[in-house]
């Protein structure tokens, strides 16, 4: 893993001036003012817990995720979304800031806000908690076809009787090889507070991005999640698993 990671890190240095492909699930594409879109899924998780309670039945066709991100541009630099894809809250809503929008590197600025709105009917407990992301993504184009992205984002989570952190590390890479077809990579690192010891999760993706018009694409992917490390406390995370999915996405 350490050795992909630099590889990534090397290949991100050497930066384009070139651009040309921007289709909406490209990993370094810029929006515009007026637009707006939609991206939403599904995927199968197999493995088990820890304590070897099957997480999902792929035989039983049980879809263990459909998630739904909706974004509108305006005034060409701001972006404001609505996610239901949250690990702690029902949704979130967030807002996005290009501060640097060169062709061979860009930087976003960016923050999230997850409602926790659903709550026990008897106990009027909330279920999830309320939190707050904030953090930066640099991107860009290289050698005409190749695009790369570096993600940084830190989350506090408010529940109750302690709050936590989260900090996410995430790195894409795309490449095109057809005009309106490209393969995509995808590595993470989480760290969780969330118990002691801190949690560290890692996480590989592989996918094919079709661009079926100037307006429209769809991604299939397959995705592995690695055991977290220091989770031997915690027998209700699924951990050890692999995803099958699928990611649609329109522009309007």
């Amino acid at each position: 893993m350490k050795k992909v990671i630099l590889a990534f890190g090397a290949i991100f240095c050497a930066f384009g001036v070139d651009y040309a492909n921007a289709a909406r699930l490209d990993v370094s594409r810029l929006t515009q003012s007026g637009e707006f879109s939609a991206t939403f899924g599904a995927a199968f998780k197999s493995g088990e817990n820890k304590d070897g309670t099957s997480q999902t039945d792929i035989t039983a066709g049980r879809v263990h995720e459909l998630g739904l991100d909706l974004d509108y541009t305006f005034l060409d630099d701001w972006t404001i979304s609505f996610s239901t894809d949250n690990d702690y809250a029902d949704s979130q809503v967030g807002i996005k800031w290009k501060w640097l929008t060169g062709d061979s590197f860009k930087l976003d600025l960016m923050a999230d806000y997850g409602i926790a709105w659903t709550k026990n009917a008897r106990t009027d407990n909330r279920i999830g908690a309320n939190n707050i992301d904030f953090g930066a993504r640099i991107h860009g184009v290289a050698w005409r076809d190749f695009q790369w992205a570096l993600k940084v984002m830190g989350q506090v989570v408010f529940a109750s009787p302690d709050d936590f952190w989260n900090i996410n590390l995430n790195a894409e890479a795309m490449y095109y090889f057809r005009s309106d077809m490209a393969t995509k990579v995808e590595l993470e690192y989480n760290f969780r507070q969330i118990a002691q010891p801190t949690q560290y999760n890692r996480a590989a993706e592989f996918g094919i991005v079709y661009n079926m018009s100037g307006t429209a694409s769809v991604h299939p992917y397959i995705k592995y999640h690695f055991k977290t490390e220091n989770a031997d406390n915690d027998n209700s995370v699924p951990d050890d698993w692999w995803k099958f999915g699928v990611e649609f996405s329109v522009e309007f």
